[in-house]
């Protein structure tokens, strides 16, 4: 026969004392033998903590009950009424604790009968103070309205937008029908101009009137040639020739743009009632032709060894117009400087009506000696007020696009500098 089964081995023994007052109770629940007995302790445990966590929620649940509202036959209710409709209230009572907090026309409930200090605010307001009497059972209503006075405000420029603290109020021409008497501060904005603080003197149910001028003046902006557009601020404004009568006081910048030239920045100072009057040339962004630099630029040595020591990379677009290369870099001179627009200043030795060309008069660098012709574009052939001053001895400041660099022929060392398509700088 197969050995019977050894007895589970029982856990370890709780102390004497316990051991014999819960033995008893123990081996019923788990006789000896039986499987459930090993696991005992474990059982129990999660019985223990079970209890114990089902305590936990019925007292929790017995401390959570709903809070019974004020009996209304044992409190009283406070409504405050007031001509600003962005008052807030506060009811504290006097002396022992407890009040509540709440907006007009809003009935603060619950509130244990006694006397009360209700504070009325609003923003930009003095505060207002009131003592009350709230009896058990009863709706006590009072009436809390701030002092005030009116404005009739305009601009100079109209339509300012006018600020009080944080809020606008609107834009001028505008009638503000309540503020705080005495000193009120207010704001006036005008669009792209900077903020104008204004302080009001505001009596007490009287409607003050004021206009408010924003500082600023006119502002004629003229262009040779006309039709620029001019930015002020970033902001376009219109094209030359262009009249501004309202322009913000203070330092500008306009910005002047138009095809085929560079743009322009101009510093102007508006004052106050004055007036500004610019003419700009637009001929005057492109950079100034100086025929010495040029020359010293591009100039080549000469070589006693060599007829034409330039000669090299001057085929195709590098070639000179007459043949002759001797002391001019060309390459260099059609990369860096020719087909550009320039502007020029410089004495008149002639005009040929036939041609519409000025003659200036020849001058000298330290490398040779040089002459520019300028061949006038229609427009300025055409216009007989310029050509009239084209006289021998006259000063003629012009812009146009350098098309030809072109040494003599030898023995002369005069180099001739051509602008074509010209046109006046004034």
């Amino acid at each position: 026969m197969p050995p019977a089964p050894k007895p589970l081995a029982a856990p370890p023994a709780p102390s004497s004392d316990l051991r014999r007052k819960v033995a008893p109770f123990y081996d019923a629940l788990f006789p000896l033998g039986s499987p459930q007995r090993r696991f005992g302790p474990v059982i129990l445990a999660a019985a223990l903590v079970l209890v114990l966590l089902l305590g936990k929620c019925a007292f929790s649940s017995s401390g959570s009950k709903t809070a019974q509202p004020p009996d209304p036959k044992k409190t009283g209710r406070l409504v405050v009424k007031s001509n600003l409709a962005n008052t807030t209230i506060e009811a504290t009572r006097i002396p022992a604790p407890g009040g509540a907090k709440g907006t007009v026309d809003q009935a603060l409930s619950g509130l244990p009968p006694g006397k009360y200090d209700v504070t009325a605010h609003a923003d930009g307001w003095p505060e207002i103070h009131e003592e009350v009497n709230l009896d058990a059972g009863r709706t006590t209503e009072i009436a809390i309205h701030f002092k005030s006075g009116s404005l009739r405000l305009d601009s100079d420029p109209a339509g300012a937008a006018v600020r009080l603290g944080e809020t606008v109020l609107g834009q001028t021409p505008l009638v503000i029908p309540q503020l705080p008497p005495g000193e009120c501060q207010l704001s006036l904005e005008y669009p792209s101009w900077p903020a104008l603080p204004f302080k009001a003197v505001i009596t007490e149910n009287v409607e003050s009137a004021a206009t408010v001028r924003l500082p600023h003046g006119k502002l004629t902006v003229t262009t040779t040639p006309p039709g620029a557009t001019v930015l002020l601020a970033g902001r376009t404004i219109g094209q030359t020739p262009l009249t501004v009568e309202r322009v913000p006081a203070g330092a500008r910048k306009l910005s002047l743009q138009a095809k085929d030239f560079p743009t322009l920045d101009v510093a102007v100072t508006v004052e106050d009632r004055g007036e500004v009057k610019v003419n700009v040339p637009l001929g005057s962004g492109f950079p100034e032709l100086d025929p010495p630099a040029l020359l010293r630029a591009i100039w080549v040595p000469d070589n006693p060894d060599s007829i034409a020591p330039a000669l090299e990379g001057v085929t195709g677009n590098f070639q000179s117009r007459n043949g002759i290369v001797k002391n001019l870099n060309r390459k260099r001179l059609h990369e860096v400087w020719l087909r550009k627009k320039y502007r020029f200043a410089a004495i008149v030795k002639s005009y040929d009506p036939g041609k519409g060309q000025v003659e200036f008069a020849e001058q000298r660098s330290e490398l040779s000696r040089y002459r520019v012709l300028a061949g006038l574009s229609p427009e300025a052939r055409s216009n007989k007020d310029l050509t009239a001053q084209l006289t021998k001895g006259a000063t003629f400041e012009l812009y146009g696009r350098l098309t030809a660099v072109e040494e003599p022929h030898w023995p002369s060392k005069v180099i001739t500098f051509e602008i074509s398509a010209v046109d006046p700088l004034h």
